[in-house]
């Protein structure tokens, strides 16, 4: 059966991340250290909490302040740390470019509003998606089922009909189980390989 939707993740498939940049950028407000910062954002719940839309922007900063005990950092020069770490993965969105007129696009992502809204000012290929769903404005984040068929309901297409590629295979196993083809992403060339009989 021919697919109708493609669905794609938004980070390390169409854009890289270096995350330790924000971490080093916050170290200097910070008296803990890089690690101490890390294990930080690897534990807390503000992290979920945040990309599932619970909290604001700026209570995340407050939280994320008291957690790592920042002094000295305003919100706007936060926010620009926070979303500067970004770089478009172009061999990736050189073969959106190719699927685009043949298929409709779904984007469906874990992120928090800063960076969705940050990402969505930056690159133009976001606006060729029909359904771009962020976890942030949903209340949902992945491998859970709903957010999945949210996006399929959304699309009004039958799981049989989507493909979906994310580069967490826990993500691509959940899809999977409702039927959805999908595929672990690591590299473009690999992607375009996993989907030749689609081009």
């Amino acid at each position: 059966m021919k697919p109708e939707l493609l669905i794609f993740d938004l980070g390390r498939v169409l854009i890289d991340f270096d995350f330790m940049k924000a971490i080093t950028n916050l170290k200097r407000y910070s008296p803990l250290s890089n690690e101490q910062i890390q294990h930080f954002f690897e534990t807390t719940p503000l992290w979920d909490a945040y990309e599932r839309g619970a909290i604001s922007s700026e209570l995340f900063f407050a939280k994320l302040s008291e957690g790592i005990e920042l002094k000295g950092l305003t919100f706007p020069a936060f926010q620009a740390m926070w979303c500067n770490i970004f770089t478009e993965k172009k061999d990736s969105v050189a073969l959106l470019t190719q699927l685009r007129p043949h298929y409709r696009l779904a984007m469906l992502s874990n992120v928090n509003e800063m960076h969705w809204n940050y990402i969505r000012g930056l690159h133009d290929f976001m606006t060729w998606f029909e359904i771009p769903v962020a976890s942030y404005a949903v209340g949902m984040r992945k491998p859970e089922p709903e957010i999945f068929q949210y996006v399929l309901d959304k699309a009004g297409v039958p799981a049989a009909k989507a493909v979906f590629t994310d580069d967490l295979e826990a993500h691509t196993v959940a899809a999977g189980a409702l039927g959805i083809r999908s595929h672990v992403f690591t590299t473009a060339a690999q992607f375009k390989t996993d989907i030749k009989d689609l081009l």
